[in-house]
């Protein structure tokens, strides 16, 4: 499960690999298969226990298609996902089916790991355009969308109870609104109570949406995507959190972002809003009495339609270029996304089917978080910006230097200032 800051950095063992090609086409992924559906398969996944248990109910359904092929699971948690991936790589004995995520689809792809999907037999016809542009890079097909979701704000109604204080109008609302309602809680909350959590140690989705609001991005056609100035306007946001009391302070912060999603001050009733993932609804709704309340992004102007929201993959299925049941592989993640027996195993836990047909099958089978996150994503669908660039090799070690400059200023040891002009030009050199 991913810890509250979503790290990208490039693991130590791909940074060794340089160029994959050396591996050869023909390097061992998994069991030999000729394309029948027999012989043995392997995939890799990273998630949360309610993850797995629908993975392998989805792998053990998948038997009856393919009662000859034998499928290996090899669930993870985030934090080592990636490093193991990165080793079994470079030792040539990658998986043969590999859950992938937007900040390594770029990456991967440009050192010819995975296979150009576009290049086979996947039926796409029925999956969304948008979502199906997610998963491409330059003119190839490397991951196919697992799942759409979308940045938002998750609330706790009982920490809002508690404090008087009452939900927001989320079509209404500005960044400055949720400074003032965030602070208010803390204010009437017992001590370690916060409104809600820091963003600028958090990372992610905040950050992103905060940037579009100003005309920016985190990655643009020639590196990053922002300024030095618009990068100060969110440090001096994030540092007025602080401040203000609206968010814990930096040494709590920094140590809830090494938390696991379920184990955050959200999930233990600590925090009335926490910035996520649409799809987290589910899993923060089970530590949460299924209370949790989806809210959109606060905009500049309090106009929903400018909050420049819009739908990201979830995450991605991707075959390992060196694979040998290259063609068992694309039949399995066929069956994953367009088939509904496979939606109504899956549910919405990797985010809203991207398959149209089977969006619309599996919504009797839905439980109520599901369908808050299904909801969700409909509601916001006339609002919706232009999708942001995929982030570009290098990206991951850009937000690791964004994420370092921000801390320091959290922890007074840097203005915003002079800590975003640094963040500029090392970020900028770290993509090349």
């Amino acid at each position: 499960m991913p810890t509250r800051r979503t790290a990208l950095a490039l693991p130590a063992a791909l940074v060794s690999l340089g160029s994959l090609s050396a591996c050869g086409p023909n390097a061992s992924g998994g069991g030999g298969g000729d394309g029948s559906g027999s012989g043995s398969l392997r995939f890799a996944w990273w998630g949360n226990p309610r993850r797995d248990e629908l993975t392998k109910a989805a792998i053990s359904a998948y038997q009856e298609v393919a009662p000859d092929l034998t499928i290996s699971a090899e669930p993870g948690d985030w934090g080592g996902y990636w490093d193991k991936l990165a080793t079994q790589i470079a030792g040539g004995d990658a998986p043969d089916v590999i859950q992938m995520d937007e900040g390594y689809l770029a990456e991967y792809s440009s050192r010819d790991i995975l296979l150009d999907l576009g290049t086979t037999d996947l039926d796409t016809s029925a999956v969304d355009e948008a979502a199906l542009d997610a998963g491409r890079v330059d003119d190839g097909l490397f991951a196919l969308n697992a799942g759409i979701n979308a940045p938002v704000l998750l609330a706790n109604p009982d920490v809002f109870e508690a404090a008087g204080v009452e939900m927001p109008d989320d079509t209404t609302w500005t960044w400055d609104d949720l400074v003032d309602i965030a602070t208010r809680i803390t204010d009437a909350t017992e001590d370690g109570t916060y409104g809600v959590q820091q963003f600028g140690a958090a990372g992610g989705p905040p950050l992103s949406v905060y940037l579009r609001q100003l005309g920016a991005d985190r990655f643009g056609p020639d590196g990053l995507g922002y300024t030095a100035e618009q990068l100060q306007q969110w440090m001096d946001y994030v540092l007025d959190l602080q401040n203000s009391g609206a968010a814990p302070p930096a040494s709590v912060a920094v140590e809830e972002a090494g938390q696991s999603v379920d184990q955050s001050l959200f999930a233990v009733g600590k925090c009335g809003l926490q910035s996520q993932w649409s799809n987290q609804v589910v899993t923060l709704d089970a530590s949460l009495d299924g209370k949790v309340v989806i809210l959109r992004m606060p905009s500049m102007t309090g106009k929903a339609a400018d909050a420049q929201l819009w739908y990201k993959a979830s995450m991605y299925f991707s075959i390992a270029a060196t694979s040998t049941t290259q063609d068992e592989g694309v039949a399995f993640i066929d069956w994953l996304v367009n088939d509904p027996d496979a939606g109504k195993i899956l549910l919405a836990e990797r985010g809203v089917p991207a398959n149209l047909d089977v969006r619309e099958s599996i919504v009797p089978d839905l439980t109520d978080s599901d369908l808050k996150a299904v909801d969700f994503i409909e509601a916001i669908a006339d609002e919706l910006g232009d999708p942001p660039p995929i982030t570009p090799p290098g990206g991951g070690a850009a937000d690791d230097v964004l994420a370092r400059c921000v801390e320091d200023v959290l922890f007074g040891r840097a203005d915003p200032a002079d800590a975003s002009a640094a963040a500029v030009d090392e970020a900028a050199g770290a993509l090349g």
